[in-house]
């Protein structure tokens, strides 16, 4: 095992060369909030022929966008909680740990607060604290400028395995080697998940794309987003997961009101009109539907 000093100094190393990674603080009254992104270009990439996702190779975007260098953490969730009361529960984990336990609407409620400071407006559209009617992007991007959201699938699968010189598609997020459990990804530990940037950086910049805690993404398991409480993407893997769950084959999903502490997410960024793929059309109203009454515990 390579020694900490040697980890951390061939790290700092790859970052430098490869990757360059934004601090971006937003304000909304008198909370602030800093997140670090990473641009993901090679706009119109094609997808990797490896896999086949819902009959397409995932991982095409035609358009430009950053992402969050690491999972949101217990205590960036703790204070858009503070600030916005229509966000939801405390979560679990706590301090640089990712937060978990948030539900798939509570997590774009958290979207929706940076993007607007308020938890109800943004890219997700609610009624009320409890009724999700559905996604907008466009509009959002017309009235914001930038907007904050849940990457959908294909954001999240680019932007964790495609090389960040656009030339190829790799196995794992950190390349095409097994990242060492417990050192390079948080897997195979069975016990929970560490403070984020603690493993090896990955393809473009970010951390914990493989193990540590399965991400919520935007997109619904199918690939269409025709019923607003269908089941959503989950990509990544967790610390309890062995090698095959945080290969770039392996994606889960689960109802979006389901709690579970293996589950976070992280958010991206957009700031251009993007044309979006088939699970995140403009959805905005399709009934309805009250979503957060009632929570599944796994």
């Amino acid at each position: 095992m390579r020694s900490p000093l040697i980890f951390a100094l061939t790290a700092l190393a790859l970052a430098s060369a490869c990757v360059d990674a934004d601090a971006v603080t937003i304000t909304h009254g008198a909370d602030t909030l800093t997140i670090d992104f990473v641009d993901i270009g090679n706009a119109s990439n094609l997808g990797d022929t490896a896999n086949t996702v819902n009959g397409n190779n995932p991982g095409a975007v035609n358009y430009e966008y950053s992402i969050g260098s690491y999972e949101v953490t217990a205590s960036q969730w703790s204070t858009v909680l503070s600030a916005d009361s229509n966000i939801g529960n405390t979560g679990t984990w706590s301090g640089s740990q990712p937060t978990a336990s948030t539900t798939w609407y509570e997590a774009a409620k958290f979207a929706n607060w940076l993007t607007s400071g308020d938890a109800l407006t943004g890219a997700y559209n609610f009624s009320d604290a409890s009724t999700f009617t559905g996604i907008d992007r466009d509009t959002a991007l017309n009235t914001y400028g930038t907007i904050y959201v849940l990457p959908t699938e294909d954001e999240w699968y680019k932007a964790a395995y495609l090389k960040s010189d656009g030339s190829a598609y790799t196995l794992y997020a950190t390349g095409d080697t097994t990242p060492t459990a417990g050192v390079e990804a948080n897997y195979s530990t069975g016990t929970s998940p560490w403070d984020v940037s603690t493993g090896a950086i990955e393809n473009n910049g970010t951390y914990d794309m493989g193990g540590n805690v399965w991400e919520w993404n935007e997109s619904a398991f199918d690939g269409s987003l025709d019923t607003l409480s269908e089941n959503r993407v989950l990509r990544g893997g967790a610390w309890n997961v062995n090698s095959n769950g945080v290969k770039s084959s392996m994606r889960s999903s689960t109802n979006p009101i389901t709690t579970s502490n293996l589950n976070g997410f992280r958010v991206a960024s957009i700031t251009s009109i993007a044309v979006p793929e088939p699970s995140s059309t403009s959805l905005i109203i399709l009934g309805s539907i009250t979503c957060l009454l009632r929570r599944h515990r796994d």
